[in-house]
């Protein structure tokens, strides 16, 4: 068969099928048939839920961020539905398909995967099937204004983007750095431990900026949080809890109120074998790390 003739019914068949297909997942999202977690996960601590759970829940979290998400798949269908709509509705579909595609393969969404390779690569046929003529609406048109069309103090300090670029990347690369090294650092204590030894407590979490928090009981209900000072010459952990009424305000974690807060435990530590062991006169709670 001549391909000039074959390229209009496969790009007819691919509108049709890309179209049905995504319908189809956003009735579904609108029913409630999908983004639906099975009761067995709702128990679970957020670190025992596969990537699959974990997205489910997320997404279906909220009824109405999914009936977003359906209403834009709907409006893509319909787009690709009439052929004087399918170049818009084609750069909807794939800016939609191409972030299921890579949420799928982020989160080992196994059971997805094929069928959101198949949806990229047809909506792509479709797409590249014009791209002459999205590369010269993108890539060739004139921009909306012209040298001409500015002042010219505009088109003179236009010269500096290429500076005005470097300097903003490596200015946010500094301040990122200095945000994870010196606020979000994971130092040797960081994440959750579970003592062995010591059933006043269930856990105790090490977190960012040097703040701690313990907790205890079948719910694990909070009993202290605060900050935490280490003295590596003496090998030393000081913990100073927050007082709880201080706890129901906005608390500024990096520079805190000293006045409300107190030194609930200083003691050694030292680090066996991947176990943490802390210690002092009445106390020796040996620690297993969890997360």
């Amino acid at each position: 068969m001549n391909i000039k003739k074959l390229h209009p019914i496969l790009h007819t068949i691919a509108r049709y099928f890309l179209a049905t297909v995504i319908l189809m997942y956003a009735i579904a999202k609108i029913m409630g048939t999908q983004f639906s977690s099975a009761p067995s996960i709702w128990d679970k601590s957020v670190g025992e839920l596969s990537g699959f759970e974990l997205t489910w829940f997320f997404y279906g979290y909220s009824f109405w961020y999914g009936v977003f998400i359906a209403s834009s798949q709907i409006i893509a269908s319909f787009l690709l539905f009439f052929k004087r709509t399918t170049r818009v509705g084609i750069v909807l579909y794939l800016s939609i398909m191409i972030n299921i595609l890579v949420l799928d393969l982020a989160y080992s969404i196994d059971a997805a995967i094929g069928m959101a390779i198949v949806l990229t690569l047809v909506a792509l046929f479709v797409f590249l099937s014009e791209f002459k003529i999205f590369y010269d609406f993108f890539i060739t048109k004139p921009p909306l204004f012209e040298n001409t069309d500015r002042p010219n103090w505009i088109n003179k300090l236009s010269k500096f983007k290429y500076v005005y670029i470097v300097v903003t990347i490596i200015g946010l690369f500094a301040m990122t750095y200095t945000l994870k090294n010196k606020i979000m650092t994971q130092n040797e204590f960081y994440g959750a431990w579970q003592p062995k030894n010591y059933e006043k407590w269930n856990r105790i979490y090490f977190q960012p900026a040097f703040t701690f928090s313990i907790r205890k009981g079948n719910n694990f209900d909070e009993i202290y949080s605060g900050k935490y000072k280490v003295d590596r010459d003496n090998q030393e952990i000081e913990f100073i809890a927050f007082d709880k009424d201080y706890l129901k305000e906005e608390i500024n974690v990096l520079d805190p109120d000293s006045t409300r807060m107190k030194s609930i435990l200083k003691m050694k530590y030292e680090f066996i074998s991947g176990e943490l062991k802390i210690l002092n006169d009445t106390l020796n709670i040996q620690l297993i790390r969890l997360k």
